[in-house]
């Protein structure tokens, strides 16, 4: 199984959150403590004048990994859509973007939204299905969010936390066993269901100008908990050590729940790469971007390297996963 080609699609408008800081500040809001557990500078917004949509960012960012990859719409087969933000349920947005690439007719197309595990959720389920398939099979997993439309700016976690962007990348079946998806582990504590909503009273309640509640109880450090009790496990039923672990991949949302993971660990720092500082936060995408940018910014994976991921969505649900480039 193979996961070489990514692509990152951005609005070109990016916001300093040095004015939204001090906004916050201006009303005796502290920011000092916020902005020492997320990390953000600078992040990517839409503008409210532009026309661009979550949509439009996903297809761009499909057309991006295609063109850099030099691999044809038509050797797609599968065609997968992460987004909490979609810019339409009936139909999928996969289909949508099928139908502005010229997708061929046999193509399987499908939505995803389970926040921001989406994409780890979505490369575990591909990579089962592209296992069961003929070699050369290959997916196209879209992730894409207009954050700005749904989140709160009186909100100081959300208001300079997040970015509109899109990303993209293929997954192959190129025939390898020996490479791939090795094994996957999930938690889920539904005790957090109410604490992050959108719509905040369901759709049958839905009304124009209804923004994401955020109950800030919660932070991810159940994700945490997770990761600490269970990384070592994990790595030992698949006779990894962590010394073997060559790129650790985790969610961008939190410098701090990072550092902290880090350090339980005695991890090199070099090996967990974190991009939110510069770019926002991404949601589902956030674990891949990290991939993209330590590509492109510090060196390139080998074959037979390993990566742990680890991330969570709201809700709340975490995974690891544990993959050999």
């Amino acid at each position: 199984m193979k996961l070489h080609h990514t692509y990152f699609y951005h609005p070109d408008f990016v916001e300093d959150n040095t004015a939204v800081i001090e906004h916050f500040e201006r009303r005796e809001i502290s920011m000092q403590k916020i902005q020492n557990a997320l990390g953000r500078a600078e992040r990517y917004i839409v503008p409210e004048n532009s026309s661009e949509t979550t949509l439009s960012m996903g297809i761009e960012a499909a057309r991006g990994v295609l063109n850099e990859s030099n691999i044809s719409i038509l050797d797609i087969d599968v065609i997968i859509f992460v987004s909490s933000s979609p810019e339409h349920h009936i139909p999928c947005d996969a289909i949508q973007i099928h139908h502005a690439l010229n997708g061929k007719p046999d193509t399987l197309c499908y939505d995803m939204n389970a926040n921001c595990i989406g994409a780890f959720i979505a490369l575990d389920q591909v990579s089962k299905y592209l296992k069961g398939t003929r070699p050369g099979t290959k997916a196209l997993v879209v992730c894409s969010e207009k954050f700005s439309r749904i989140l709160d700016p009186d909100n100081p976690i959300t208001a300079f936390c997040l970015s509109d962007s899109a990303f993209a990348f293929i997954v192959e079946n190129d025939g390898d066993n020996t490479s791939g998806l090795i094994d996957v582990l999930y938690h889920t504590d539904s005790s957090f269901c109410n604490t992050v909503l959108y719509p905040p009273k369901g759709n049958s309640e839905h009304q124009h100008g209804d923004l994401t509640t955020w109950d800030r109880i919660f932070d991810g450090m159940g994700s945490v908990n997770f990761a600490l009790e269970n990384i070592s496990l994990f790595l030992k039923r698949n006779q990894i050590s962590l010394e073997q672990i060559d790129l650790f991949l985790f969610s961008q949302f939190s410098i701090k729940n990072i550092n902290i993971i880090r350090d339980y660990f005695h991890l090199p720092e070099e090996k967990i790469p974190f991009y939110s500082k510069e770019l926002g936060y991404t949601g589902a995408s956030s674990p891949f971007l990290a991939l993209d940018r330590y590509q492109k910014e510090v060196k390139s994976l080998k074959k037979g390297d390993y990566i742990l991921i680890w991330t969570l969505g709201t809700g709340y649900q975490a995974g690891l996963m544990l993959w050999k480039y």
